[in-house]
């Protein structure tokens, strides 16, 4: 029975959208009947067409011809219409169908954001599964966004981690929270330790109460003590009013020592006193001033070499590291390093007040490449400047200051990169080969078009 116009209509209501952008009216036809089952199908002849469509519509997913009126002989119209769609939205799925002779164009597409390549003539089984799996990312992806936007968060109290070392430390954190031992965080410059002391505060019985973090390297020597346990009136020249330490402050709560190692010696006997007895005394008084407070210290510097070289008493050490937690660089995390720089990318647009931007796949094998000795704190610093600095919907690995993958130093290759380098090549080969006829390519190397079109995907081909 054949329905009516209105079921039609509810019927594509529910259906994802996509947009055909193509100059040839015969092809947005062919396209819009092969795909009307599955999509709700919008199309359009030019670059003003499409950009009002696309807004309009919201349609995630683009199917994209370059040639485009006035000048379908060469790329401008549709690479422009590229860079405004994403400028809309940077998580748009941009798919150029791109014939042989527009190889080096769509090449270009890609690396200003496009999501992949299909090759014209366009064979229609083909392209709905590409369809298919590429409007399953587009949705997970999507999901994903409105869940960090939810809980303004992806992981562990604002600690981004998948990794394997970040699972273990967010372990430790869950173990160690509720009791009141004291915890030393060790790991290099920029790895996120004031963040983890948080997140030990946030999730014990103190978390109402103060965390009052104090960097004992960026307060002179002479004045540290005062600042740790306060002074009375007249104790040292300067000192016109009784004042209360940090230890003071932090009553009830946690204090933070960040750079532990850089306390001076007579500081360290009083901060020894106070973790056994649980009382201060303030420069130049004599009363014992009950706190109950904890204290998490952090270092970057190794504690053990400098209690053997007697910069650091042992027993004080011993007090401060009853539980150790050893945060992970940067370079060890794996793919973490991705996912905290498309966070960072969201929260700075948000912040400067600009468009969000992706990066393209260039930049992310950079990211994943950089030795990161400035840590977190580095890769923020180049997120936000690639902002700032970036006109385009796709972050380039220029823009963050990196090598490109081309211009890295070479490393040892493991078993993994040589067998992937040996199957990108025997692929490319390939298609070279049978003129970039995926079916042909497909049969030759024995495996299905699906699994090659992922392996295409994978390897930018």
């Amino acid at each position: 029975m054949k329905k009516t116009k209105a079921e039609q209509e509810e019927k594509a209501d529910g259906l994802p959208k996509i947009l055909v952008v193509d100059d040839d009216e015969q092809i947005r036809k062919q396209i819009t009947w092969a795909l009307a089952d599955d999509f709700q199908v919008f199309a359009a002849g030019d670059r003003p067409a499409a950009l009002e469509l696309f807004r309009k519509e919201q349609t995630g997913i683009v199917l994209l011809d370059l040639g485009l009126p006035p000048r379908p002989r060469d790329a401008d119209e549709g690479l422009s219409a590229l860079e405004e769609m994403m400028g809309i939205d940077p998580l748009a799925k941009v798919i150029i169908v791109s014939g042989n002779s527009e190889r080096a164009s769509a090449l270009a597409a890609i690396e200003k954001g496009a999501h992949d390549i299909f090759p014209k003539p366009v064979e229609l089984d083909e392209l709905k599964v590409v369809l298919h799996r590429v409007r399953r990312r587009l949705e997970l992806e999507r999901e994903s966004i409105e869940e960090r936007l939810l809980a303004d968060r992806i992981s562990f109290d604002d600690i981004i981690g998948s990794s394997e070392p970040m699972q273990q430390v967010f372990t430790t954190v869950t173990k160690v929270a509720d009791t009141d031992v004291p915890v030393l965080i060790t790991g290099e410059s920029g790895t996120g330790k004031e963040l983890i002391a948080n997140a030990i505060h946030n999730r014990s019985h103190r978390s109402n109460g103060p965390f009052i973090p104090i960097n004992c390297s960026a307060i002179p020597e002479t004045l540290l003590e005062s600042e740790l346990f306060g002074h009375e009136k007249g104790a040292f020249t300067g000192a016109s009013a009784q004042r209360r330490g940090k230890l003071e402050y932090a009553n009830g709560g946690t204090l933070f020592l960040d750079e532990i190692g850089e306390l001076a010696p007579e500081p360290q006997v009083k901060l020894l006193r106070f973790l056994q007895e649980k009382v201060v005394e303030r420069v130049g008084g004599r009363q014992p001033i009950p706190i109950d407070g904890r204290v998490i210290a952090a270092t970057n510097q190794d504690l053990e070499e400098l209690v053997k070289s007697g910069r650091f008493r042992e027993d004080l050490y011993f007090r401060l590291a009853v539980v150790r937690i050893e945060l992970p660089p940067l370079r060890d995390r794996g793919e973490d390093v991705i996912q905290l720089a498309e966070h960072l990318a969201l929260a700075f647009a948000k912040e400067l007040k600009k468009p969000a931007r992706t990066f393209n796949r260039t930049a992310l094998d950079a990211l994943r490449r950089h030795p990161w000795p400035g840590n977190v704190r580095e890769l923020q610093n180049r997120v936000k400047r690639a902002l700032v600095l970036s006109d385009g919907p796709a972050i380039s690995p220029a823009e963050l200051e990196l090598e490109t993958p081309e211009e890295a130093p070479s490393a040892p290759a493991t078993l993994k990169e040589i067998r992937e380098t040996v199957e990108k090549e025997k692929i490319s080969e390939a298609l070279k080969e049978n003129n970039g006829n995926v079916s042909k390519t497909a049969k030759i190397l024995g495996i299905s078009r699906p699994t090659l079109y992922d392996l295409m995907s994978r390897y930018g081909l």
